[in-house]
């Protein structure tokens, strides 16, 4: 049974504000489903920023030159290149061998071993974050998720889920006024000065 986008955001942010994130008010099968949920999350975080980081250190080789006139003009225009004298006196560069293991498997296996370790590295950060004392309720978790630099990944998904509003208050007041402006004796209103008389009552007191 998956849960609804808007019981899972609830719950993840609970889960990342260290104030309540022993989620007293979930079974400890339903808690530990939102857990998996975030290291899944940062997991995917950590490959994302590695994919990133790995196309912006790519550097770029020289050209592979298709046919000989290219070639021919390209040695005219930077010239002889003298090849340096051998040195005797150091050994020949030796092949490096490879394991059978890896030619069997290729890269798929080293792909697989990355993942693995992100998904290493993920844990680690959940479980050091579950091990800490739980923040007083006085305290602002924002500040500190800025304290805590042995945990980036986790700050990341705090940022982003604790960034949402976590009440409807101002959304529903709205409807509030328009239910007040909308009333049996006043239901021929037309629908765009009803828009006008909720406008003005939200920003008028504010000029």
């Amino acid at each position: 049974m998956t849960l609804r986008s808007d019981t899972h955001i609830l719950r993840t942010s609970s889960a990342l504000d260290p104030r309540f994130k022993t989620l007293p008010f979930l079974s400890d099968e339903d808690a530990e489903r939102i857990f998996l949920r975030i290291s899944a999350e940062a997991t995917a975080l950590l490959n994302k920023e590695a994919g990133d980081a790995d196309s912006q250190g790519h550097v770029q080789r020289d050209p592979v030159w298709r046919d000989s006139a290219h070639r021919d003009a390209h040695k005219r225009i930077v010239g002889p290149q003298i090849q340096d004298e051998p040195k005797y006196d150091e050994p020949p560069p030796t092949m490096k061998k490879t394991a059978a293991l890896a030619q069997l498997f290729g890269e798929a296996f080293e792909v697989r071993a990355a993942a693995r370790s992100s998904r290493e590295k993920a844990s680690e950060e959940l479980m050091g974050y579950r091990e800490r004392s739980a923040l007083p309720l006085t305290d602002n978790p924002l500040q500190w998720w800025k304290t805590q630099e042995d945990l980036p990944l986790l700050s990341s998904l705090a940022k982003k889920y604790l960034c949402i509003p976590a009440t409807s208050v101002a959304s529903e007041r709205v409807f509030s006024t328009a239910g007040d402006i909308v009333s049996a004796q006043r239901s021929v209103l037309r629908h765009d000065h009803v828009d006008q008389l909720i406008f003005l009552k939200k920003n008028l007191d504010k000029h």
